[in-house]
């Protein structure tokens, strides 16, 4: 039987909605199927339990963002809309990074895969040829600042679009120096 992923994003979005205002630990399969007016058992036709929709949560949400849309927006509209998603999920988020210790090791993936296409996008109008080791450094160097930076906006509960314009400008800087 095929998944509906309509169906998949709609429990999803009643979990995000109970998150709101409810503990992790006091969220049921019951209370999100309410929430989402769906039968109970539909649950587990999609999810084995709430360990696995959150998984499935992160997968699909910046699947969206970041991996589906970046051959079609420049490096900077990607960025811009993975920042407003955080910020109008931020108490989501605030919750996850609390709860879930490997989350923050997706999240790092997740910004690396943006930084890969900055360079990406960089390299097609330069002359500069970077090297594996070069690509890899300052996917990793960043992402890791970035994240960390943006962790601790989620938490502080400041927003994240006001970090756009000076992770853009760094990222730029830092691009110029080694194609310099």
């Amino acid at each position: 039987m095929k998944k509906s992923i309509i169906t998949q994003k709609i429990i999803a979005k009643a979990f995000k909605d109970l998150m709101q205002s409810n503990a992790y630990h006091q969220i049921s399969v019951s209370d999100i199927m309410q929430t989402a007016k769906i039968r109970r058992q539909t649950f587990y036709n999609y999810f084995q339990n709430q360990e696995e929709l959150l998984s499935w949560i992160f997968e699909n949400d910046f699947a969206e963002l970041i991996n589906d849309n970046l051959d079609y927006y420049g490096w900077q509209n990607e960025l811009l809309l993975l920042l407003r998603y955080l910020d109008e999920n931020q108490i989501f988020y605030q919750k996850i990074f609390v709860i879930d210790k490997n989350f923050e090791h997706f999240f790092l993936i997740q910004w690396e895969n943006l930084l890969d296409k900055v360079i990406f996008d960089q390299e097609k109008k330069s002359d500069y040829h970077w090297s594996d080791l070069e690509k890899s450094f300052i996917c990793r160097y960043n992402a890791s600042a970035i994240c960390a930076i943006t962790k601790e906006s989620i938490i502080r509960g400041n927003s994240l679009e006001k970090l756009y314009s000076q992770i853009v400008n760094l990222l730029l800087a830092q691009i110029k120096i080694f194609e310099s």
